[in-house]
């Protein structure tokens, strides 16, 4: 149900609690735009020189002509032949923007979305399925959308309304949906309001752009057509926006790769895996993973920390990166678990389960901030950021 949780031993998913299912996971490079190649390395796209992407894949091993035998380990056939090692796509195992523009997971857990801002005064919005895999155009067209440049807030009742706002429409350019916008400058920030069918419930997609964004795939260059509506206040004017946050600076390690449809219960085969040998950038070292402390108070400094780098991160809008302190945070609370017993009784009731509550947040925080919506990630931050005070208080002298 919750692709996106792998624990490395058994026991039941934090998110659904059912029984979690064994899985070879793999990573892999591959080229945004020539999705045939496929590295064990990062590199360079061996056609485009653009830098592969990485991306996470189901390892099994079959019989060749037999889909009835499947094993996440090597082994042997019914006839005695060596099985084949079979790299297959996850779903959600894609979520690199592949436009250059910002990439999120709709609440249905199978549409995904990405929004760009090519040009000035033009916001484009891709569609794509669980497989990070474009739309089909039929289906695009029945998608019902409109971009939000300014919007007001009302504390007291929690709604919105929408001051500035223009219809997104279908592009002759390529499969997308695309809006002439309100020359807001940049930074700036904008809502992309979805509903992917008539009948199905409208979602929210918060964006913030630092500036034009580059596509790595530049398709011929349009805009939307000229009687699209151009957003405009209340009183007539053209909208602005004096937001100065920064852009979303961080995604999850994943991408799509050339598939070929097949039977198999673990998604499309991947082919032509080769090895890498050029070296991409090394990772943003904010991301990098942390030892845990040895001491108590040293752990609860790190977990105070990580809570505020949460609140940073939601502050400038970078939603796709909440999840590594979140499960750093995770990490940091678990480690305390084994200190618990050394508490006083009182204390002991009171760490154990705002340990529990701070890990299953911490799952809440990765799921809402790939779904790209400010006011829910807000939420779940509240909650999360409680548990972090209650195992903070729990374990204090």
């Amino acid at each position: 149900m919750h692709p996106d949780v792998v624990q490395d031993k058994a026991g039941n998913c934090p998110l659904c609690k059912m029984a979690l299912v064994p899985v070879r996971l793999e990573s892999i490079w591959t080229c945004p735009i020539h999705p045939a190649v496929v590295e064990h390395d990062r590199g360079k796209c061996k056609i485009c020189q653009r830098d592969l992407i990485q991306m996470t894949v189901a390892l099994t091993w079959t019989c060749p002509g037999r889909s009835d035998v499947t094993a996440i380990t090597p082994g042997r056939c019914p006839d005695g032949a060596a099985m084949v090692a079979t790299r297959t796509l996850r779903p959600h195992g894609n979520h690199n923007p592949q436009h250059g523009g910002q990439f999120f997971m709709a609440p249905d857990n199978w549409h995904h979305i990405e929004g760009a801002y090519p040009q000035s005064r033009v916001f484009r919005l891709y569609l794509y399925d669980d497989y990070a895999r474009p739309l089909p155009v039929d289906q695009i067209k029945q998608v019902r959308a409109h971009v939000v440049t300014k919007e007001t807030f009302d504390a007291t009742t929690h709604t919105t309304k929408e001051i500035a706002s223009a219809p997104l429409v279908a592009s002759n350019a390529g499969p997308y949906l695309e809006a002439r916008v309100a020359d807001v400058g940049s930074p700036t920030e904008m809502s992309a309001k979805v509903r992917f069918k008539d009948g199905t419930p409208e979602y929210r997609f918060d964006f913030t752009f630092a500036a034009v964004t580059t596509d790595p795939s530049p398709a011929p260059t349009s805009i939307a057509p000229k009687n699209a509506a151009v957003p405009t206040t209340a009183k007539g004017r053209t909208a602005t926006n004096a937001a100065t946050r920064r852009s979303n600076a961080a995604r999850r390690a994943a991408a799509a790769s050339t598939v070929t449809p097949t039977s198999s219960t673990f998604g499309p085969t991947i082919t032509n895996a080769t090895p890498a040998t050029t070296t991409a950038p090394a990772p943003d070292p904010s991301l990098i993973q942390l030892p845990i402390p040895d001491s108590v108070p040293e752990i609860l400094t790190q977990l105070k920390t990580r809570d505020a780098q949460v609140a940073e991160l939601i502050a400038k809008g970078n939603f796709a990166a909440v999840f590594v302190p979140a499960f750093q945070a995770k990490d940091l609370a678990i480690a305390l678990e084994a200190r618990v017993a050394s508490l006083p009784a009182a204390q002991q009731d009171a760490a154990a389960p705002a340990i529990e509550r701070l890990v299953r947040t911490a799952w809440q925080l990765d799921a809402v901030g790939d779904l790209g919506n400010r006011q829910q990630l807000q939420a779940a931050y509240s909650t999360f950021s409680a548990a972090v005070t209650e195992v903070v208080g729990a374990f204090a002298p």
